[in-house]
């Protein structure tokens, strides 16, 4: 299987001194959440909106400065933030950017963290991230409280979605649904697996209790998750 960090867009300048570091190791649909249902049409299957539980967005510049309050590396748990920017594949930012992942800055206790999402296969450069979305409650772990939460687990298929039911994107299309996403978001949450104090990785399908999700509108019922999984990946 295959380790994989994916993370997103936002046009705007950054700080310097890079301090994270995005690790990019290999590691071995949309789902209607109203419905209970994966519709494998499209590739975002709800929507956010500004206001409301959520609050107004913040954007900011990226950064390359980055916090350092999280837990050693390969701890997995939830990290509860604010999304504060969002840094494109291959946006050549300074900001920890690289052409493989979409790149999440997030907010927690007032410190930058960096969350790496896969969006192609960076080594190959192959399309092989299959990913959809479900609207249901938090999955896994307490109500949103600004944090990492470890003791957390969370596998795919006790949510009922399997890897036949998430269709295969282009990288442009998963970057596309991302930023569809993440339009109007301003509390976020991440299943996620620490790669050092300051980020985390492995946002998609792991197995044993360790599959990463995004998910936003994490104060609303049902909130909105998204999933991600490799064509090598059969679960």
């Amino acid at each position: 299987m295959y380790a994989r960090s994916l993370i997103l867009l936002l046009w705007l300048g950054c700080g310097n001194n890079p301090t994270a570091v995005d690790p990019d190791a290999r590691a071995g649909g949309t789902i209607d959440g109203r419905t209970g249902t994966l519709d494998a049409a499209t590739a975002d299957g709800g929507s956010n909106t500004t206001g409301g539980p959520d609050g107004t967005p913040i954007r900011q510049a990226c950064t390359s400065q980055f916090g350092t309050a999280l837990p050693a590396s390969g701890t997995f748990g939830r990290l509860d933030g604010y999304l504060v920017a969002i840094v494109a594949p291959g946006q050549t930012s300074g900001c920890n950017d690289d052409t493989g992942h979409v790149h999440l800055q997030i907010r927690m206790n007032n410190a930058i963290y960096d969350i790496a999402i896969d969006a192609t296969d960076s080594q190959t450069h192959v399309d092989d991230v299959h990913t959809g979305t479900l609207d249901i409650a938090m999955p896994s772990g307490p109500t949103w409280t600004e944090g990492f939460h470890a003791g957390v687990t969370i596998d795919y298929p006790t949510l009922g979605v399997h890897s036949g039911s998430l269709p295969l994107l282009s990288k442009a299309q998963v970057v596309s649904a991302f930023m569809t996403d993440l339009a109007s978001v301003n509390h976020i949450s991440i299943y996620t697996t620490t790669y050092g104090n300051n980020g985390a990785h492995l946002v998609h399908r792991n197995g044993n209790g360790h599959d990463g999700l995004v998910v936003t509108q994490p104060l609303a019922t049902p909130s909105h998750v998204r999933m991600l999984s490799f064509s090598n990946q059969s679960f």
